[in-house]
């Protein structure tokens, strides 16, 4: 499952048609290639009628023409299980440098908000994978709104037995979600495509945080947190279904139960981080500087019957302290 398809499915879910405040609404941080976008123009095209699209007028990223009639039929139909990540071969420096600047330009053309310039750099295996579309013209709806995010480190680029290069990345998003995922680009000849990105574990965290995603709980390893420390959340998936983990701050004295009774209080939800995991796969994903108080974990994932697993009760609390 793609950590970009895990962010933009959360987002559109939280939101619910509504906007939703992430912990920082600033600029990009002033990275090389962060908030610019030197991309090729795509060949002509438009974007899919909304007539077309799936029931309730947006296809569900990743799930479009997915068969849902059963866990088996949904989990041969998702992202394949996950396997050991391709051992690669150190690259050298002109490589280095030409990943390096693939990634730079990736980010830019996110941070830029020019997502038809982003479509211009993944491949169609990613477009299909990570949006559940082979038009790159939808992608405009789906990245709105996507919140800011740092380039933290680029390192460990490595060439690859199928041709590939790839890069350990770790980004910033929000000023809250660190991620930590090796980027796999393709050379069509004139630029380097990204095609896939599987989550990696968080290197250096203060905290660590197993959370087990069941049909419908979470089980969580510890729920207090000391504040201000780099937490590091691994997210094994124990269901039958597919499982999120979407970490917000409700306003004070509200409930999940009032927001989902009330629309009005969804515009004061603050989105901080999460990540998403297939059955029997794992996700991994980190938050950092949160202050002292309540937060919420839920699940919007809405598979098998269209009920979103918060409804179900998939929701949990945790304590940061001071």
């Amino acid at each position: 499952m793609r950590r970009l398809l895990t962010l933009v499915a959360l987002l559109l879910a939280m939101s619910l048609g509504a906007p939703i405040t992430t912990a920082q609404d600033a600029s990009p941080v002033a990275t090389p290639g962060a908030a610019s976008c030197d991309a090729p123009d795509l060949p002509p095209g438009t974007p899919t009628p909304m007539e077309e699209m799936a029931p309730g007028g947006t296809p569900a990223p990743g799930m479009a023409g997915m068969d849902m009639s059963s866990p088996e039929a949904m989990a041969e139909a998702a992202s394949p299980a996950a396997e050991t990540l391709p051992e690669g071969t150190p690259a050298d420096q002109a490589t280095t440098d030409r990943v390096t600047a693939a990634v730079q330009n990736v980010v830019g053309c996110l941070n830029a908000g020019d997502a038809l310039g982003f479509a211009a750099f993944i491949t169609p295996n990613y477009l299909i994978n990570a949006f559940g579309t082979t038009n790159p013209y939808d992608l405009p709806m789906f990245l709105e709104g996507f919140p800011p995010q740092k380039l933290q480190a680029v390192d460990n680029v490595q060439t690859h037995d199928d041709g590939r290069v790839s890069a350990d990345v770790t980004t910033v998003l929000g000023g809250t979600q660190v991620d930590r995922f090796q980027a796999f680009f393709v050379d069509d000849g004139d630029y380097l495509l990204l095609d896939d990105e599987p989550t990696l574990p968080l290197e250096g965290a203060d905290v660590d945080v197993r959370v087990t995603l069941l049909d419908y709980a979470f089980e969580m390893s510890q729920t207090s947190v000391p504040a201000d420390s780099l937490i590091s959340f691994e997210l094994v998936n124990a269901g039958e279904y597919p499982h999120e983990f979407a970490v917000v701050r409700l306003p004070d004295g509200v409930t999940v139960d009032q927001v989902l009774e009330d629309p009005a209080l969804e515009e004061q939800i603050q989105f901080l981080g999460g990540a998403f995991a297939e059955p029997g796969e794992t996700g991994h994903f980190g938050l950092q500087g949160l202050e002292p108080g309540t937060y919420t974990a839920v699940c919007f994932v809405d598979v098998p019957e269209g009920v979103p697993h918060v409804v179900r009760g998939m929701v949990t609390e945790f304590e940061v302290t001071g």
